[in-house]
């Protein structure tokens, strides 16, 4: 592996005077999963209290440990030049895991991988942020303040935005997870002529998807997700809400929150329309019957305010402190937020969206079951036999079991009735 460095000198930081009440910098190195369209050089960066605004990041959220606003900092691009490229290196593996099936040869790697025109290239950073002292540029994020490490991954990450936006290249977003794991990072003290002098050892800091990283998740039952893989590409409605829920998990992982927030209201959303859907249809009502009922209450909350109550009982006020009430003010209002601002949500506001939907998708559920004498299909439809063990009462388990699986047939007839109220809501636009 080779490099081309792009600061072989001292680094220029923005404005010397503001340096003043700083022992030195940090500097963190990073590799790029991808190229970015960047020439190497160095690029100064001022950070003042707007820009960790803009980022999410309240004044409560600074800490004056370490940081003196404005910020004067430095990304020193560069890139490096890999032997192999994966293209052709995952295509020997996929070779050979196919000659294992099969039994016969391999492909040979193509003679073309020593070729300059098929070397993998990556985009490098060296963030060089100044702080206050030692101790607190090397400690380990936490408490939820900003921290070096976390400016130095809103810098590189708001820099790939950019460049997308500047090139129109197919730049992917670069995920928080999609970075290697393991961080090297040096501190750097000022010396009587503001020269930066590094230690002469690195540290590391290990971001927290490294477990990830080192222990893969163990295999699940194949019956369990056989069944659910037949449940998903037939159409349940049950699962589609489940995918979007697990979805949200993985984006809030990797890192994507407004994607994961996104997929938090989608799954409500759609477990909310579905169960009202499965209640006009029990009910005997027409698809067309049923789109009207959405024409006329437009909005979700609308829709909740006026039309389950009565049907399934229980609390559903949507300005109140229960499960419906949570997921108007966690996930409705910060969607709504998102999606009018374009701003990225904070991880307290992920993690609270998530929690929220976990609560209305169980409260949703527990109508469903409690209901069942009333509305046996429409339990059936959008419940599982967990929910029934759950929510039942050992009186009647059984017999909702039983229902469960007598009224589980009728899944078919259900999801032809919604593809047409589906329909025809949208020709009611």
């Amino acid at each position: 592996m080779n490099g081309d460095a792009a600061l072989s000198e001292q680094p220029d930081f923005v404005d010397r005077g503001g340096l003043e009440g700083c022992e030195g910098v940090v500097a963190f190195s990073f590799v790029l999963p991808f190229l970015l369209p960047l020439a190497p050089q160095a690029i100064p960066i001022g950070v003042d209290d707007e820009y960790l605004r803009i980022r999410g990041a309240t004044p409560a959220n600074f800490d004056q440990s370490w940081m003196q606003l404005p910020l004067s900092c430095v990304t020193s691009w560069s890139v490096v030049t890999e032997e192999t490229n994966p293209l052709f290196e995952d295509h020997t593996v996929a070779s050979a895991a196919l000659a294992d099936i099969t039994g016969k040869e391999p492909l040979s790697q193509p003679a073309s991988t020593t070729s300059d025109d098929f070397e993998w290239k990556r985009s490098t950073v060296v963030v060089l942020i100044p702080v206050k002292n030692r101790a607190a540029a090397l400690t380990q994020p936490h408490d939820g303040k900003v921290d070096p490490l976390t400016l130095a991954l809103w810098l590189i990450a708001d820099a790939a935005r950019s460049l997308r936006i500047a090139s129109a290249a197919a730049i992917p977003e670069l995920r928080y997870q999609s970075l290697n794991p393991v961080v090297p990072a040096a501190f750097g003290a000022f010396n009587d002529r503001g020269e930066v002098l590094f230690d002469e050892k690195q540290t590391t800091f290990f971001l927290d998807h490294l477990p990830s990283k080192l222990f893969p998740p163990e295999p699940v039952d194949p019956a369990l997700a056989g069944r659910i893989f037949g449940q998903l590409t037939r159409g349940s409605v049950s699962a589609l809400v489940r995918d979007h829920f697990a979805r949200a998990q993985a984006e809030h992982f990797a890192g994507d929150r407004r994607a994961s927030v996104l997929s938090l209201a989608i799954a409500c959303e759609l477990m909310l329309d579905s169960a009202l859907a499965a209640l006009c249809w029990e009910e005997g009502k027409t698809p067309s019957e049923a789109a009207r009922t959405w024409a006329e209450t437009s909005s979700i909350t609308g829709r909740v305010k006026a039309l389950y109550s009565g049907r399934l009982g229980g609390s559903w006020l949507v300005d109140g402190d229960g499960a419906v009430g949570r997921w108007r003010t966690h996930v409705v209002d910060v969607r709504n937020s998102v999606i009018h601002s374009g701003r990225t949500p904070s991880e307290q506001e992920s993690e609270t969206s998530y929690a929220a939907t976990s609560e209305l998708l169980t409260f949703v559920s527990k109508r469903l079951v409690l209901e069942w004498k009333t509305y046996p299909k429409s339990m059936a439809v959008l419940c599982g036999p967990s929910s029934v063990v759950k929510h039942a009462s050992k009186k009647q388990r059984a017999n909702v079991l039983a229902e469960l699986e007598r009224c589980s047939a009728f899944a078919v007839d259900f999801h032809r009735w919604r593809d047409e109220w589906l329909r025809e809501r949208a020709l009611l636009g």
